[in-house]
């Protein structure tokens, strides 16, 4: 358990600092005689500022720190293409067998947390034609981590110390907590940026601000960042209640290896002054590129010698993103609305080899804030390729949100998890294993 929990704290600080380094938004004025050192700290702020300011844009309900959500997960998948290969072929029965077995399945999740007494508590199970195919519960109550998983453990196993709830006060958020870190984190980043990172050349109208970090530039950059956690008092209270090894954690150079040489280039218009494009390059060749033009935003990957690009016009409370190729040809289309209570997105893909369409919907209702409310989120996709149906359904998840935040749990008869042969991990593996199996034969 012990490693996997450092596995998660390293697993979070990765993805923070490239956050920081890479999320291309933004778009600040600059000085073109500026410092290369002072433009990539200003950027880093700005990319910062920008990731929090997306955590800030959610509906408050006055139910996101004490609450008990219950709802029912529906799955309805189908595929011709798997089912018509199973009548010539036995080997992909198990597939269509997958496909029609998880559309029998009732799913119902259970969420509750109480931050006040400190109690979080989630349940999650799933039946197939009726008969029990995968149940779990998760407790943490007095400062201690429980789990049961029906068929494998008998009753809760005591997990150890959980210190979650320790970064949680009636002064803070869970979202409080994250938008701290965040800026920490990237706080972090922009005083670890040291000149041998940094370079700048001329090209065209533009100044061109890199930063280079090797392999060894991000263990140290990370570990850095890390450090400064640690030391601030409120930051390290935090990463501690989602990882009680926090102090100890490090990053290694195998957790680095592989990912190679990146680089971001900034570039600052000289007639303008403005940051008008960012390229990330990694070292396999990929290249993402982030521009702005006429007020339009593009979004350019380069892989594997081929260029897609995503063109961004957003109106109010509506953004449109053209998909084209290479050649500019148009190959999709995504439109994200959003309004206080519903988000929508609508995407297609059209090749010539195949055709996508994915739906994604989520809307809250009959909202009585501090009280409860309602939330329904539909995933619908359809696949096919030559006229043939590889992928088809929806996926919907309807529950509802009341202040209810009472817990009845039982952990008198628990059993010590040093006393079980597997950690949770290889116990939770065990038991999908066999709910897999189930679900395609």
């Amino acid at each position: 358990m012990e490693k996997k929990e450092k596995k998660r704290g390293h697993k979070l600080v990765v993805v923070l600092i490239l956050l920081s380094i890479a999320l291309l938004a933004g778009g600040g004025v600059l000085t073109y005689f500026t410092s290369p050192k002072y433009v990539a700290q200003t950027v880093i702020k700005e990319m910062g500022e920008n990731a929090t300011q997306i955590l800030a844009n959610r509906q408050e309900t006055g139910l996101e720190e004490n609450y008990s959500t219950t709802g029912t997960l529906k799955i309805d998948l189908q595929s011709d293409y798997f089912q018509g290969l199973s009548t010539t072929d036995p080997s992909y029965a198990t597939i269509a067998n997958l496909f029609r077995n998880l559309s029998n399945t009732q799913n119902n999740i259970a969420v509750v947390q109480d931050k006040e007494n400190k109690r979080l508590f989630i349940n999650y199970n799933s039946t197939l034609n009726g008969q029990n195919l995968f149940s779990t519960r998760y407790l943490v109550e007095d400062a201690t981590e429980y789990y049961y998983i029906d068929g494998v453990t008998s009753t809760y196993v005591n997990n150890g110390n959980n210190n979650y709830f320790e970064s949680l006060n009636s002064a803070t958020t869970t979202n409080e907590n994250l938008n701290y870190i965040i800026e920490k984190v990237t706080e972090s980043v922009k005083d670890n940026i040291e000149d041998s990172y940094l370079s700048t050349t001329y090209e065209d109208n533009y100044k061109v601000v890199t930063i280079t970090l090797t392999e060894d530039d991000l263990l140290q950059l990370g570990n850095n960042v890390l450090e400064d956690l640690k030391k601030d008092t409120k930051a390290n209270q935090i990463m501690t209640g989602y990882n009680q090894n926090f102090a100890d954690t490090k990053i290694t150079k195998d957790q680095i290896k592989g990912i190679g040489t990146i680089q971001l280039h900034i570039y600052l218009n000289k007639i303008s002054t403005q940051v008008e494009r960012y390229e990330l390059n990694m070292e396999d060749g990929t290249t993402l590129s982030y521009s702005i033009a006429n007020g339009n935003k593009m979004i350019e990957i380069t892989q594997n010698d081929s260029t897609t690009r995503f063109t961004i016009t957003t109106t109010n409370d509506k953004t449109d993103i053209t998909i084209t190729d290479e050649e500019n040809t148009t190959i999709g289309s995504v439109s994200i609305s959003k309004t206080s209570t519903n988000y929508d997105i609508i995407a297609n893909v059209t090749t010539d080899t195949m055709s996508m369409d994915f739906g994604y919907n989520t809307q809250m209702t009959n909202v009585k804030k501090g009280t409860s409310y309602d939330s329904s989120t539909t995933i619908t996709l359809n696949i096919s390729s030559q006229n043939t149906m590889l992928l088809n359904g929806t996926i919907t998840l309807d529950t509802t949100t009341t202040s209810d935040t009472n817990i009845e749990e039982d952990t008198s008869t628990s059993v010590l998890a040093s006393t079980l042969t597997g950690t949770e991990s290889d116990l939770l593996s065990q038991k999908l294993i066999t709910a897999l199996t189930q679900l395609m034969s």
